[in-house]
């Protein structure tokens, strides 16, 4: 039988953030698991995938109106693709190359996947310091049985969280919500992504565990990325180019 087809949704307002999208599109190209195909849902400039993405995996580019918000951008993004799950790739994070397969694994026959630990990045995937505790939606993957009944709620905060209580109390899917701890996906704490907007400097280190106290694979993660970021330096998004 084939393996699923996992839609991986990226939302950006282009080029803000540029750097830091260009190593979450290198952690989707390193992904060990085939069937997957990347939707980029835009509300900046227009943008394209480059001709060295394209000529190696599959992916678009949706472009939405300016200010549209979180929740629109990714019920547009989910809608856009017949897809047997959803998994984001948040345009700031990073996902080692394991992080598809592992929560497919994980995911079972449930229907939602959330992560209960997540690696730390502050600022730059060069500083990736420890691990946390605590629920993490962008690190998990939904049943695209979970879009047959409910929407993300058109919010640009806590949208996954809504979401996640609305199928929580639903009767449709009771016990088939699941959590994983497999630290494969990491989160980079900065000035500008919402989980950081209420820390002080001094608190962006708050809960972090040290990587001795995580396995082997999350106590390497450090050395992986920088190697699959220089090995991947090629431009894989650009500007539309005009006609």
């Amino acid at each position: 039988a084939e393996e699923p087809l996992i839609n991986c949704l990226m939302l950006m307002t282009w080029p803000q953030r540029c750097d830091m999208i260009h190593e979450a599109l290198v952690s989707f190209i390193c992904q060990d698991y085939p069937r997957r195909i990347l939707t980029i849902v835009n509300d900046g400039m227009p943008c394209q995938l480059t001709s060295h993405f394209l000529s190696q995996w599959t992916g678009q580019v949706l472009q939405v109106r300016q200010g549209a918000s979180v929740g629109e951008k990714r019920c547009i993004g989910a809608a856009a693709v017949s897809a047997d799950y959803i998994a984001s790739f948040d345009d700031d994070d990073f996902s080692l190359p394991i992080r598809l397969r592992a929560n497919l694994e994980a995911i079972g026959s449930s229907v939602w996947l959330s992560a209960s630990r997540k690696l730390i990045a502050l600022h730059s995937l060069e500083k990736i310091v420890g691990f946390e505790f605590g629920r993490c939606y962008g690190a998990g993957m939904i049943s695209a049985e979970v879009l047959n009944l409910f929407r993300w709620p058109h919010v640009n905060c806590r949208e996954d969280h809504e979401l996640y209580e609305e199928v929580l109390r639903s009767e449709a899917f009771r016990g088939r919500i699941v959590e994983g701890d497999a630290l494969v996906y990491v989160h980079r704490r900065h000035a500008n992504n919402v989980s950081s907007m209420q820390r002080s400097q001094q608190k962006m280190w708050e809960g972090v565990l040290p990587l001795q106290l995580a396995e082997p694979v999350a106590a390497s993660a450090p050395q992986l990325v920088q190697q699959l970021l220089k090995q991947n330096p090629e431009a894989l998004i650009e500007d539309k180019k005009l006609l």
